[in-house]
């Protein structure tokens, strides 16, 4: 509950910060990567969501899973319900393996992690400067993993400026649908400095939050969390073309929880993850030309204190090189290698290599037409090389109030099975065979002059040797049947007038194996701002997630469908920097699972100041 809340709370002084403008961004000043060249969001020839400050700072208080769960076509089972819940990412009907998170151009995973992927319970929404969001295959653009989506988050960046900072803090309720208490059981507390002059800036930034009130499982003993965040950068203008940045993180969270096995019942267990990530990233930018490369490290340890006592410990060694150049006035290229090494302590010590060779083509005409292909070679340790391809035509008309734009995209994908399930004692299988897939998107948009879009896009997914785990052997094996994954998303935001704004989102996943647990078929997302003046805000968002099945024992159960209303005020004191928040999350108290037996959020309120300087 407190990680929704806070983070409805945030999204309230968000919406000061952002709202108190009366200006809209215009599309064409927006700019994606989703090819690794800038672009504009209405040029753009795949599914992108790009995600600003203007739309986090609702969220902030809350958490990154919070934040995307209201995006089209993902759904973050766990995010709704205790703090410390496992998260299930499923985007476009996929799960966590075949999710690629980049941070700062940086991809990071967990190699002890079952799926491989990267916990977003570890990471401060507060230190989130933009998210994009890229759907569809991508393996050939962003590597192995990126099988239904890239989701590339850039945190703040330092100001050059003398000096600023910001303070925040946050109290709120943690409540479960069973009970009603206003005792601060979720606080948060954030700190960010930053000093910088006309050539080098650097900034530091601390957070904590500790949350209570609520049990794992459905139960009555307390299941706390703690969350504490430091993160620190320093960028370097070494000359008018080379620039050094250089980043580390340092992220700690712990939690208790219950049993599940072979019952689900409160129980004393607890469990601390910690982690550190050290990037130098170096850039060259020349007239038509530019160089980026990146050498990072990162640890992780992941401790199980309960009657089943396990401790997981790895590390990842990744370089790149990508150098992009301007080929003409209408082709642009680039190439690039990737090496990343992954280690990690299960019963024994074990390792997988995987080097990538990788090349991308983009054609813009002088008209209405961009095309852009792109390959990659992907060469594992103990799988062998692997082939990735992507094609991308698309058509762009620009109209005097609106652009339109039509597109498709045909992708494919290569997943290597994580070290776990090839290498654990208990349910490890080294005959596994990597997964791949292809997927098919077709999509019109209107990117409309004054801020509004509408986007209707078709997907198709085809998976062969999936990997899922066997209730019978009890170990992971490869399905030995292909299937399909496919829906439709839609989405619609418009500015009815300089002081109301309406968004909504639909998204519609079938998978014709009847598999995805926890998937919904049907899924909006719906909210209204409203500028009452230039210092205050009320934000009113909607949600409605239907039926699901889940898994108790060897039997489908069906989650019912659910609907939650959400409501957000904020008020920026003029010229102080201070700005007051507060928000009621699940106003009428609402009922639901995200999985059986375990506890969800009920109404909630949170009020918090934040102070910029």
């Amino acid at each position: 509950m407190m990680r929704e809340f806070s983070l409805k709370a945030m999204c309230l002084l968000t919406c000061v910060f952002v709202f108190a403008q009366n200006d809209l961004v215009q599309l064409d000043e927006v700019t994606v990567t989703d090819s690794r060249f800038e672009r504009s969001v209405s040029k753009t020839g795949r599914s992108v969501t790009l995600l600003t400050t203007k739309d986090i700072e609702p969220f902030l208080g809350g958490t990154l899973a919070d934040l995307l769960t209201n995006q089209a076509g993902i759904h973050i089972n766990g995010a709704q319900s205790h703090h410390g819940s496992e998260l299930s990412y499923f985007i476009r009907g996929g799960n966590n393996r075949q999710v690629l998170v980049l941070i700062d151009g940086v991809p990071v995973s967990d190699p002890t992690q079952i799926e491989n992927d990267f916990d977003l319970r570890t990471i401060d929404l507060s230190s989130i400067e933009s998210v994009e969001i890229i759907r569809g295959a991508a393996s050939s653009l962003y590597g192995s993993a990126a099988a239904t989506a890239v989701i590339k988050i850039t945190t703040n960046q330092p100001k050059q400026q003398s000096l600023g900072g910001s303070i925040r803090t946050i109290y709120g309720s943690n409540n479960d649908k069973s009970d009603f208490s206003l005792a601060p059981n979720n606080q948060i507390r954030q700190l960010q400095f930053v000093i910088g002059n006309p050539t080098n800036a650097g900034s530091i930034s601390l957070s904590d939050q500790r949350t209570m009130g609520m049990s794992s499982v459905i139960g009555t003993e307390d299941d706390s969390t703690a969350k504490q965040n430091l993160s620190a950068q320093y960028q370097l203008q070494l000359s008018s073309d080379f620039r050094l940045n250089t980043f580390f993180t340092k992220d700690y969270f712990s939690s208790e929880y219950d049993d599940s096995f072979p019952v689900l019942m409160d129980a004393d267990n607890h469990f601390t993850s910690e982690s550190q990530r050290v990037v130098v990233q170096p850039k060259w930018t020349g007239e038509s030309s530019s160089f980026v490369g990146r050498v990072s490290w990162s640890s992780s340890s992941r401790d199980f204190d309960s009657s089943f006592p396990i401790k997981f410990e790895g590390d990842v060694m990744d370089f790149e090189g990508v150098f992009s150049t301007k080929l003409s006035s209408q082709f642009s290229g680039l190439i690039g290698l990737n090496h990343k090494q992954q280690k990690a302590q299960f019963s024994e010590k074990v390792s997988a290599d995987l080097m990538d060779y990788f090349v991308n083509v983009l054609y813009e005409s002088e008209g209405f037409f961009e095309a852009q292909a792109g390959s990659r070679l992907s060469e594992h340790s103990t799988y062998g090389s692997h082939w990735t391809y992507h094609i991308n035509p698309s058509l762009y008309f620009d109209f005097s109030s609106f652009d339109l734009r039509f597109h498709a995209s045909l992708s494919t994908a290569f997943i290597a099975p994580s070290l776990y399930k090839l290498f654990d004692t208990y349910s490890g299988n080294q005959n596994l065979k990597p997964e791949t897939n292809q997927s098919f998107e077709i999509g019109t948009s209107l990117f409309f002059k004054n801020g509004g879009q509408f986007q209707l896009t078709y997907f198709n997914r085809e998976h062969q040797n999936f990997v899922d785990y066997d209730m019978t052997s009890f170990r992971y094996v490869n399905s030995t049947t292909d299937f399909e994954v496919y829906g439709t998303e839609f989405l619609f935001s418009y500015p009815l007038t300089n002081r109301f704004y309406v968004q909504t989102n639909y998204t519609y996943t079938q998978n014709e194996a009847g598999e995805g647990l926890r998937i919904p078929k049907h899924k909006v997302n719906t909210s209204f701002r409203q500028q009452f003046n230039s210092n205050t805000q009320f934000l009113t968002s909607i949600q409605f997630v239907g039926d699901r099945d889940d898994l108790v024992g060897q039997d489908l159960v069906e989650l019912s469908s659910y609907w939650l209303l959400n409501l957000r005020i904020s008020h920026q004191l003029s010229q102080a920097g201070v700005s007051l928040f507060a928000s009621i999350e699940n106003v009428f108290n609402a009922d639901y699972e995200e999985v059986r037996g375990y506890t969800t959020r009920g109404r909630n309120l949170s009020l918090g100041v934040s102070y910029a300087f």
